[in-house]
């Protein structure tokens, strides 16, 4: 009896032993299960998915970048041609605006050469215009005045002292003649030359200044119905005009012609020069 229990103890340690042993192992299997944490269904698939997607976008980059670098050499050959074509247009404007400048420079130099050759030929018309005119009124200290009207002198030239004038009532210089005629009396141009100023003057009415050239003017005073016109040539014996009723200054002396000769704008005495 005492035999079967002991040997009945002997194997209930054993059995309690091996219990402990598998539990032990179980124990250990377990621990390195949680420390290797193995991944879930989900996350299998989601690498699942990725390593698929992967290919997919390299595929595609590689499509893209295959199309980016076809765009680029297309961009690359229609900056090309356009570069190309801008230069032609660039050498053909070019061409053109040489040629326009090149036109203009000879229609320039065509008006250039033509131009002095204008001004060649309206210096030489006015030079012969000036000749021409020294030569129509080549007035000088020996030529010789035409009596501008048919009368007496009734105040001389005085410069040199003075005479007296009645209806003034006083003495003064007298730097022109004053040659008496009726109203209406025709007078007469003293000498050719050309009409330069039609002005009144208070004192001698209605004046007439003439250039007979080399300086000398002749002036013509109390005048009336005038003929003739600024810038006028005027040939010697020509009618100018008329004899006009006198001014308040020469009411005493009655109608009258007052003729004036200036050399170089001073007075001269006309009677020097009357034929």
């Amino acid at each position: 009896m005492r035999r079967n229990q002991k040997g009945f103890l002997i194997v209930l340690c054993l059995c309690m032993l091996s219990v402990s042993g598998i539990i032990g192992v179980y124990q250990y299997r377990k621990g390195q299960n949680q420390e290797a944490e193995p991944e879930t269904p989900q996350q299998s698939a989601q690498t699942e998915e990725t390593q698929d997607t992967e290919p997919e976008k390299e595929a595609a980059n590689s499509e893209g970048t295959v199309a980016q670098a076809d765009t680029e050499e297309n961009l690359d050959e229609a900056k090309i041609e356009t570069e190309e074509d801008i230069y032609e247009i660039g050498e053909a404007e070019l061409a053109q605006a040489e040629e326009t400048e090149e036109d203009a420079s000879e229609g320039e130099s065509e008006e250039t050469a033509a131009q002095p050759e204008e001004t060649e030929e309206e210096s030489s018309d006015e030079k012969e215009a000036d000749v021409s005119a020294a030569e129509q009124f080549a007035f000088a200290e020996d030529s010789k005045l035409i009596w501008p009207v048919d009368g007496d002198v009734i105040l001389n030239y005085s410069m040199d002292k003075s005479i007296y004038f009645s209806t003034l009532n006083q003495y003064k210089y007298h730097p022109a003649i004053v040659i008496s005629a009726d109203v209406g009396s025709e007078v007469q141009c003293a000498a050719r030359g050309k009409v330069t100023d039609i002005s009144v003057n208070e004192e001698t009415g209605t004046t007439l200044t003439m250039d007979i050239g080399s300086g000398y003017q002749a002036i013509y005073g109390q005048l009336k119905e005038v003929t003739v016109e600024e810038g006028d040539t005027v040939e010697s014996g020509t009618v100018i005009g008329y004899v006009s009723e006198p001014t308040k200054y020469y009411t005493l002396e009655g109608s009258n012609l007052y003729f004036q000769l200036l050399k170089d704008q001073e007075p001269v005495n006309p009677m020097d020069y009357m034929k």
